[in-house]
């Protein structure tokens, strides 16, 4: 079995998505595979595509995740809720003659949070039960608005710099059924979960509410080594989870997709490959590559018990 698939975007030297993928093929020994990075913009993405037939898949990052989801619904591809819904797609899959887009940031931040609420003291029952707040209403925001509609949240307040660029989000807020308010970028108030999603030199000063509750989680999505948000929100009590989890996490579902089409597409079973070889159980799988791509970062994985 062999995975062929590469990184897509503009600019893309920094991309750690090689890093993180080849270390997941060394952990399952796919010694054969391969994963390649190249500089691609909006409008080379088309031609692209048609010209590299043979790769299994593809990450896409800036500026490339609108115009998948356009190419995707010209092209009669299929996308899945997470694509839909933001409008933004970061991953294409290709088996069995079918293409998959999929936004697997989604995914990224509900398995960066999940353990931390899981291990840690609920916030349920405290000041700002139900509630998260959003710095931002980007793309980034509308994948972190429908992982909080996963991870159970009712109602979100977007914290923003202009309130007329929150239109995306707060639409998209009630097509998923969840209430949604607009306040700007200096006060955040009592949550269950805070996530920025502003880039890293973007980051705000605002004043932090002194009555979050135990348990509360803050996530920087912008994973610099020193984030001033997240020391800030760990001042206040909340848990703090780097940028790196939603990083790592969202690349192991890109990768157990890329995986599942090349056993779909691929002559080779599990149980005609060698004991070296041979691809463990899903669970196992999942604990593996999420272990691999966290040590080539060198940072430790976030497990419940922690």
């Amino acid at each position: 079995m062999r995975i062929l698939a590469a990184v897509l975007g503009s600019p893309i030297a920094h991309s750690k998505s090689p890093l993180l993928h080849r270390a997941a093929f060394a952990a399952l020994n796919l010694a054969s595979s391969e994963y390649s990075r190249y500089e691609i913009g909006s409008e080379e993405l088309e031609g692209f595509l048609d010209s590299h037939i043979d790769h299994t898949g593809f990450s896409l990052t800036m500026p490339l995740k609108d115009r998948l989801v356009t190419l995707a619904a010209e092209r009669g591809w299929n996308l899945d809720e997470t694509a839909a819904l933001t409008a933004a797609g970061n991953t294409l899959v290709r088996h069995r003659g079918e293409v998959q887009v999929a936004n697997t940031d989604v995914e990224g931040i509900v398995r960066a949070i999940a353990p931390h609420r899981e291990s840690g003291p609920a916030a349920a029952d405290g000041a700002g039960a139900g509630r998260a707040t959003i710095l931002g209403a980007g793309a980034t925001a509308a994948s972190a608005l429908v992982a909080c509609r996963d991870l159970g949240i009712a109602h979100v307040d977007f914290r923003v710099r202009s309130p007329d660029r929150a239109r995306r989000v707060l639409d998209l807020a009630e097509r998923i059924g969840l209430t949604a308010s607009v306040g700007d970028l200096t006060w955040i108030g009592p949550s269950e979960i805070v996530v920025s999603t502003l880039p890293a030199e973007a980051a705000p000063d605002p004043i932090w509410d002194d009555s979050f509750a135990p348990g509360a989680i803050a996530l920087d999505v912008a994973y610099a080594a020193d984030s001033t948000f997240l020391a800030a929100a760990a001042a206040h009590g909340l848990r703090p989870v780097a940028g790196t989890a939603m990083l790592v996490e969202q690349a192991v579902a890109q990768f157990e997709m890329f995986l599942a089409a090349a056993r779909a597409d691929g002559p080779t079973t599990t149980e005609t490959l060698p004991t070296s070889q041979a691809v463990p159980a899903a669970d196992d799988l999942t604990a593996r590559v999420t272990a691999a791509m966290y040590a080539a970062l060198e940072v430790p994985p976030v497990r419940a018990q922690d």
